[in-house]
């Protein structure tokens, strides 16, 4: 039956081949005598499978074209905003496993990872808090923070549209939105499993399976599943991962597909901090710790539990447009018990006096996201226009409850190396913080419009609808917009068959739901994003590079002030303001030479002022620079190696009156993968491979406490495939 697959499939290739191929016959024979055969560009018909082909096939690390931006499937050259691809080569080549580590391969981001199982991610200054997948807006939270450790096995690839996207989103937050691009399933039968073991027993055993469900080919499978188990350079911390991912799709007839799939992914952490080391001695003098150090017991822990479910149906009418319908429903548990300690250490004695503040905090979200759209081309005046048309409706609901303990506000002395020992205390009835809602429908629209041969214009806006209600650490948070309107258009120029210019414009407009002085919702954020730069493409379209100039104007962008402890726990304190954020960014990725892939970016923040025109969100880098090449051995068969290298300028918080210094730094990570035969690799991966000493972030150390990051490390990976 393989057998007879196998000559199947074989015939359609030859088939489908031969009918790609005539145009090109016809073409070539009456080119001299049809001057208007000239004008249909040879790659047009190429292109369009090249489109639709996943960066695991196409073992790139960039991608033939997008669609984050305005769902017109379209180069990365004619995206008339920055973009970045972390494909699944990189991501294998690296052995990248979290979003946390796959987010620090994309230019501009900086992961700020203030806790063991609580990050944000930020750009151009500001907190990333648009997040789709398959371009559908799915937020990890309302405010941004991602509790866990979120897996990348069941991905593609991971696209990174920098600046305003309110089109889509409908919330323009100018920072960037992150696209996770699902693994869809074969029609070929493939299989693909990795056997992992590093440092702190970090151990992995992921599998990927794939193919046809029917001799026809019409119905077709995916399952990705992934366990991994791993305890740490952090003195009592361990985590576990579990994660499995199912689809399946079928051809409901020749132009309708219907695709049907789920994710489960279980994150259980012990000993993890909540807070973390105090920065200072109680003199303010600069406190050294080692890289192991942290002030959590083991009795902590933080298990996040995620389950998405999603149903598409996407039609393609004879004209070349396509309607496309999406349902996820997502529902997030989170489940903890921690011990935040404040306090400082006295250099003379070497003892720290600390309050104690054990809490149990628990969550659970639910988010539910319908989306219709239709795209298609047009004509006009003449010449052919593309068109998108949709909606998004989404509820998203939140729920927090909490436990204090009995040592809540109790100061200790003890030595520093104790304060792990702390004994479990008991915890109290179970309160509700947080209760609240929030209902959100945008209305969007984009016009890629071709005026000539060498300029395309695209033009659009969204229209949402808003409305927030509902209790939180028993504030009203109450909010509601009607009829919001965010505009959109963009511009490329193509100086030559190589190069372009473009310009962009997007309004900003985003609900906040950080907490006021008065523990209020902040009014929403507003403002405008611009954005200019060049973009080009390289040795055959196989590399793009790009250069952008951007600016930032907002008004009422949420600033962090302080901390308050209430009955319901520990909440942050924002005040709005208005910024300006200015800077430059360099972003390349493809491949020079069938031997040398690479992905490299430098981001300059120039400034984040404030209306004062003062400097804020000082733990920001100002300058960032990652770059990642992987060379194909040309005198040793089937050996590629590889590195990476992170680097980014020195940071600063103040701690009351003391300023906080963190020197500028780099991170090197190396790798070696070797291919045995068909179906065995084996690979070696270095991490920090100088062992630089840094700390992991500094985006909430004005309230004294941060932690290191993880020390050099290795990790061994055997991989078999079919």
């Amino acid at each position: 039956m393989m057998h007879l697959q196998y000559k199947q499939f074989r015939y359609r290739v030859l088939v489908a081949a031969t009918m790609l191929a005539l145009p090109y016959v016809v073409f070539a024979e009456t080119t001299e005598s049809s001057k208007e055969l000239e004008s249909l560009p040879e790659v047009r018909v190429v292109s369009t499978a090249a489109k639709d082909q996943p960066s695991e096939k196409t073992k790139s690390y960039t991608v033939k074209s997008t669609a984050t931006a305005t769902r017109l499937n379209t180069s990365l050259r004619e995206t008339p905003q920055s973009i970045s691809v972390i494909t699944r080569e990189q991501l294998d080549d690296f052995r990248v496993f979290s979003v946390n580590d796959a987010l620090s391969y994309a230019t501009g981001i900086k992961v700020e990872q203030f806790e063991t199982d609580r990050t944000e991610y930020m750009a151009r200054g500001l907190n990333i808090t648009n997040f789709q997948i398959d371009g559908l807006s799915t937020p990890i939270s309302f405010s941004g923070t991602n509790y866990g450790d979120l897996d990348v096995a069941l991905y593609d690839r991971i696209e990174v549209l920098r600046g305003a996207n309110g089109l889509l989103t409908g919330t323009g937050n100018p920072s960037a939105t992150i696209n996770f691009i699902r693994k869809r399933p074969t029609k070929d039968f493939q299989a693909k499993a990795n056997f992992s073991l590093g440092s702190w027993d970090n151990r992995r055993l992921d599998a990927d399976v794939s193919g046809s469900l029917n001799d026809e080919g019409n119905v077709r499978g995916r399952l990705v599943v992934a366990n991994q188990h791993r305890n740490s350079y952090l003195d009592r911390y361990s985590t576990e991962r579990n994660v499995v991912y199912g689809v399946v799709e079928a051809d409901l007839t020749d132009s309708t597909n219907l695709a049907i799939g789920h994710t489960y992914q279980q994150n259980d952490a012990s000993g993890n901090n909540f807070g973390s080391l105090p920065l200072l001695y109680s003199d303010g003098s600069k406190r050294h710790y080692k890289v192991s150090d942290s002030t959590a017991p083991d009795w902590s822990y933080r298990n996040v539990g995620t389950n998405i479910s999603f149903i598409e149906l996407t039609h393609e009418f004879n004209n070349d447009w396509k309607l496309k319908g999406q349902l996820t429903h997502k529902e997030v548990s989170s489940k903890g018990r921690h011990h935040y300690i404040d306090g400082t250490e006295n250099r003379s004695t070497g003892l720290i006096t600390y309050t104690s503040y054990p809490y149990i905090y628990d969550f659970a979200t639910k988010d539910h996201v319908a989306d219709v759209y239709a795209n298609g081309p047009f004509e006009f005046a003449g010449r052919k226009h593309e068109l998108v048309v949709g909606a998004t409706m989404s509820k998203t609901y939140m729920k927090e409850y909490s436990r204090t303990g009995s040592t809540l506000g109790n100061t200790f002395v003890s030595s520093f190396d104790d304060i792990g020992d702390f004994p479990l205390p008991t915890f109290g009835a179970e309160s509700k913080s947080s209760d609240y809602r929030a209902t959100t429908t945008n209305v969007y629209t984009a016009a890629k419009l071709n005026p000539a041969d060498d300029l395309k214009v695209t033009v659009g806006g969204s229209l949402l609808r808003y409305k927030l209600d509902g209790v939180s650490y028993g504030v009203d948070q109450s909010a509601k917009e009607d009829n919001k309107f965010t505009p959109y258009i963009g511009a490329v120029y193509d100086l030559n068959d190589l190069h372009s210019l473009y310009v962009s414009y997007a309004g900003i407009y985003r609900p906040q739901v950080e907490r006021g002085a008065n523990l209020k919702t902040l009014a929403p954020l507003k403002g405008k994003n611009y954005e200019t730069g060049v973009k080009s493409e390289w040795f055959d379209k196989k590399l793009n590079t790009s250069f952008a100039l951007f600016k930032t104007e907002q008004e009422n962008q949420a600033q962090q002030i302080e901390t308050a402890n209430t009955s319901g726990g520990t909440v942050n304190i924002y005040q709005g303001i208005q910024a300006t954020t200015k800077g430059y960014e360099v972003d390349m990725s493809g491949e020079v030479n069938d031997h040398l892939s690479m992905s490299a970016g430098y981001t300059r923040l120039m400034s984040v002022k404030d209306d004062q025109d003062q400097n804020v969100n000082p733990f920001l880098p100002r300058h960032m620079v990652h770059v990642s090449t992987v060379y194909k051995m040309p005198f040793v068969q089937d050996l590629k190696v590889g590195a990476s290298l992170n680097w980014q300028s020195d940071v600063h918080v103040d701690i009351g009156s003391v300023r906080y210094e963190q020197e500028s730094y780099a991170v090197l990570n190396l790798m070696a993968n070797y291919k045995i035969d068909h179906h065995w690799d084996a690979a070696i991966n270095l991490y920090n491979v100088t062992n630089e000493k840094y700390l992991s972030s500094l985006r909430y150390a004005f309230a004294g406490q941060a932690y290191y990051a993880a020390p050099a490390s290795a990790l061994a990976t055997l991989t078999w495939k079919y």
